[in-house]
């Protein structure tokens, strides 16, 4: 797991774009495809580590309440679904190596 602390967000978009195959410009976009959103939550994820969730918010330019809805989804799905969870464990590498 990684430690508590503040991931810099284009890291955090760097490695998670890496990991979904995805290019961070797509992930910051609105797009409901749902691989990027799915990255997109992820990011939320990572992102709230010592933030707040309108500071999040500001950053990915959203609302509040939609920080709060992927920070949820992700940590629900993390419970049960081992895809994500592998998702995840490869996200944290990258985050790692960087």
């Amino acid at each position: 797991m990684i430690q508590p602390r503040k991931l810099p967000l284009e890291k955090i978009k760097t490695a998670v774009s890496k990991v979904f195959d995805t290019t961070p410009e797509l992930i910051d976009s609105g797009t409901r495809y749902q691989p990027h959103a799915l990255a997109r939550q992820i990011c939320y994820y990572y992102a709230m580590t010592g933030r707040s969730y309108v500071s999040v918010a500001e950053k990915f330019n959203k609302h509040h309440g939609s920080i709060m809805h992927g920070v949820k989804k992700i940590r629900s799905l993390c419970e049960d679904d081992w895809q994500i969870k592998a998702y995840l464990c490869e996200i944290e590498k990258e985050l790692e190596a960087q």
